[in-house]
Order: C-alpha cells, then sequence, then structure tokens
C-alpha cells in the first residue's frame, strides 16, 4: 500500500477536528471521509493539522502584494495554507471550506449553487496553486452548502450508528440543494434540517456525532447525492491518490 503524506485545514472542530484538553488532536467527521477516499486507491495517510490561527488568525503567514495578486475571498486562506505546508514539509494537502448561502440566485435551484460553488472552487484553486513550487499539490474540499449536507446523504450510516434509518425526519433527495430560514427551526436550513433528523435518535448535533455519521457513511453514495460538490472533492483527490 502506498503512503502519502497529507496536511489537512478546515473551518473548525465539526469538520477537519479540534484539539483536546490534553493536546492532542482529535479528528472531525471530513477526515474519515478523506482516509476512505484514499483507502478507495490503496493509500495509507499520515495526516496532520493545523490550527486555524496559524492560517486565519493572530499567527498567520503576512502575505505581501505581490503573493495576494489575482487571490480572493477563500483563496487568500487557501495561499496561506500552502505557505504553511511547504514551510512545514508538506507536498501534498487538502483545504476544506463551506460555502454558505450563495450570494445571488436561489439556494435550492441547482444551476445557481453550481455556479456559485465554481466561484468558491476557483478561488481557493488560486490560492494553492499560487506557489512557485512545483512538486506541491493542494486540493479543494469545499461543501456545498456547509458539512451537515454531506453527513445527510446516506440513510445506512444512520442505520448502522442508531439502529434505524430515519423515518420521522427522513433524509434530503439533494442535501446539497436544501436551504431555509437558519432562525426557523423548522425550515431546510441544513443546521435545522440536521437537528431534527438527529432528534428522533435522541441525539445531539455535535462534533462527536458527527464523527459517527461520516465513519459510517459510504463514499459511493456521497458522491452520489452530493456530486457537486463531494463529487469534485474525490475527482481531484483520486488524482492526488494515483500519483502519490
Amino acid at each position: 500500500m502506498k503512503k502519502m503524506k497529507l496536511l489537512v485545514y478546515g473551518e473548525g472542530p465539526t469538520d477537519y477536528g479540534w484539539v483536546s484538553d490534553s493536546g492532542v488532536w482529535c479528528p472531525g467527521p471530513i477526515i474519515s471521509l478523506i482516509r476512505k477516499s484514499a483507502e478507495a486507491f490503496q493509500v495509507e495517510l499520515e495526516i496532520g493539522f493545523v490550527e486555524k490561527k496559524a492560517i486565519e488568525g493572530e499567527k498567520r503567514v503576512q502575505l505581501g502584494a505581490r503573493h495576494m495578486r489575482g487571490i480572493n475571498g477563500k483563496g487568500i486562506p487557501a495561499l496561506r495554507f500552502s505557505i504553511y505546508a511547504l514551510e512545514h514539509g508538506y507536498k501534498s494537502g487538502v483545504f476544506y471550506c463551506d460555502t454558505d448561502r450563495i450570494v445571488s440566485g436561489k439556494n435550492t435551484r441547482e444551476s445557481d449553487c453550481k455556479k456559485y460553488f465554481e466561484q468558491i472552487y476557483e478561488d481557493v484553486i488560486q490560492g494553492l496553486q499560487s506557489t512557485s513550487v512545483q512538486n506541491w499539490r493542494g486540493v479543494p474540499m469545499i461543501s456545498l452548502k456547509m458539512i451537515e449536507c454531506w453527513l445527510l446523504s446516506d440513510k445506512e450510516a444512520y442505520k448502522n450508528c442508531f439502529g434505524e434509518e430515519p423515518i420521522k425526519e427522513k433524509l434530503p433527495s439533494k442535501p446539497e440543494l436544501i436551504w431555509g430560514e437558519k432562525n426557523d427551526s423548522s425550515s431546510d436550513y441544513p443546521k435545522n434540517y440536521m437537528r431534527r433528523v438527529l432528534n428522533q435518535f435522541h441525539r445531539e448535533s455535535n462534533r462527536d456525532t458527527f464523527v459517527e455519521i461520516a465513519d459510517e457513511t459510504r463514499i459511493d453514495t456521497l458522491r452520489e447525492k452530493c456530486s457537486i460538490s463531494f463529487g469534485r472533492f474525490y475527482e481531484d483527490f483520486s488524482e492526488l491518490c494515483i500519483t502519490a
């Protein structure tokens, strides 16, 4: 089995993980999804993590004007991530972020969601590819709209975790396209939808539960249900694994 050293960055504890009270890194749900994706190509990962303060906090890499040319939005932290990775001996990395709500169009219309996703994707790609080091490969991992959408994709994962499939609140047929009012608990806002699904199992919507679900989520199902965002990640990551 091939081995690959990989640095991962995300937005917080409910996606890429958190530091425990004892100082140990606790992997979040996307780490399970990354490892499963690598296993499909018989690649064993050695995963490192970078804390948010080193990329977007008080210890972030300072960028000059020449670095920033042509870099926008989420491409800026993606560029900082690339520089940090190279400085710490990594040749491969995964940069995770959410798109949240789209800025123009309808949040439940597939064409509008695809268009906005492509904008965010291109920003991140620009940031990841702006270093002059040729053997560096950074892969975007962008959820549409947030991590909950990916975790609402596989009913078998819930059956394996909680003993039965969601019935009172079934999983959405197109989890990437759900949206609603954040302050309306009955809306299809992804976090609200997830809470209602988990309520039937008397479980909290939190990082630990998310890890459980991700551990049981089938990659093929996730690729099918979230083809816009996870499908794109899988394509990009597969190239990285093949050339590892």
